[in-house]
């Protein structure tokens, strides 16, 4: 993060407000806050740029990758237009919002579904069919085939 020449102690810019709000350890804490967002923010942006450069992912996180730079950038231009006091409830960067957010939501949809478990289709109608056609008796509460019922009802 560039910063201008007038730091304070903390080493955070502050010469563009009042005399009063730069003494004020509420706003200068706000401020510290809001300085190491941009700075964690700044640091993904450079990993995710350095990612998009070598083209080496596979197409799925390409995707993902791509989707979450088109959030990055909206949300930054947000934020620059909500910092110069632009208001945004009828800007276009909404509607990018919106859409980034989407996409980033049916990604997620999508990797949901895929890890969700399975049921094999075939092994359940073999065991349907099995199961169809035996009938089960309680022979002193073992439960047996009616084919092994009668079988033992002869041997006794």
């Amino acid at each position: 993060m560039s910063q201008g020449n007038n730091d304070n102690a903390n080493g955070l810019p502050f010469d563009f407000l009042d005399k009063q709000l730069q003494e004020d350890k509420n706003m200068q804490g706000i401020l510290k806050t809001f300085y190491s967002a941009i700075d964690v923010l700044e640091a993904d942006l450079k990993k995710a740029l350095a990612l998009q450069e070598d083209r080496t992912l596979p197409l799925n996180d390409q995707i993902k990758l791509d989707s979450y730079l088109a959030y990055l950038t909206s949300t930054l231009f947000w934020i620059n237009l909500k910092l110069q006091g632009v208001d945004v409830s009828k800007h276009g960067v909404l509607h990018d919002l919106g859409r980034a957010k989407e996409l980033l939501a049916r990604d997620k949809e999508i990797n949901a579904s895929l890890a969700a478990p399975r049921l094999d289709m075939q092994a359940a109608k073999r065991f349907i069919a099995a199961g169809t056609h035996t009938r089960f008796v309680d022979m002193d509460g073992v439960m047996v085939t009616e084919q092994q019922y009668k079988t033992s009802l002869k041997k006794n």
